[in-house]
């Protein structure tokens, strides 16, 4: 069964301008330090084509960090996040590379792992807060993540793949067989 209530972090990495923000927010809330070493969200830029996608925990449903950590050191919050209990922790690394997203960062004091816990106890993450400049964070309800992301894409696609219309413009080029 779906928790309505449940909220999740969206990303659009067309909106992100690459302003670090966000990360700036997140080392700020849980270091009190604005670096990005020790943020919980991370962008990558890829700077040769003007691309900075924000990178963080999607607290996937079958988390596959989950299952890799061997002392069992990662495991799912109340609000649906997935994070590191840093007391069992012994620095491997197997859930950073297990994430299809990459998104266990490594804190730098420590040396143990640390996702994001979606500022647990606020009621919006501090890096969509800070999102203000295109808005390529969004903190939505899990049941919306297909219309908040989907529907420009889903466009996109329909422009791309429509069919195209033969010379006299009356037909498509392609039939269809029922035979």
């Amino acid at each position: 069964m779906v928790d309505l209530k449940e909220k999740v972090i969206v990303i659009d990495p067309e909106m992100c301008t690459g302003c670090h923000s966000c990360e700036m927010a997140c080392s700020m809330k849980n270091f009190s330090k604005s670096h990005p070493y020790y943020s919980r969200v991370r962008i990558n830029e890829f700077r040769e084509v003007n691309t900075f996608i924000p990178v963080t925990c999607q607290a996937c449903e079958e988390a596959p960090c989950i299952k890799v950590c061997p002392m069992g050191a990662r495991y799912r919050t109340e609000n649906g996040a997935v994070v590191t209990n840093e007391d069992a922790c012994i620095g491997c690394r197997a859930c950073s590379y297990a994430c299809p997203t990459g998104a266990p960062v490594i804190n730098p004091d420590n040396g143990k792992t640390m996702s994001c816990d979606k500022c647990a106890g606020e009621e919006m993450p501090w890096c969509v807060k800070a999102c203000t400049m295109q808005g390529a964070l969004q903190y939505v309800p899990k049941y919306m993540v297909a219309k908040t992301s989907g529907k420009k894409h889903a466009w996109e696609m329909k422009e791309e793949y429509k069919p195209q219309l033969a010379k006299n413009d009356d037909e498509p080029k392609f039939n269809f067989s029922f035979s």
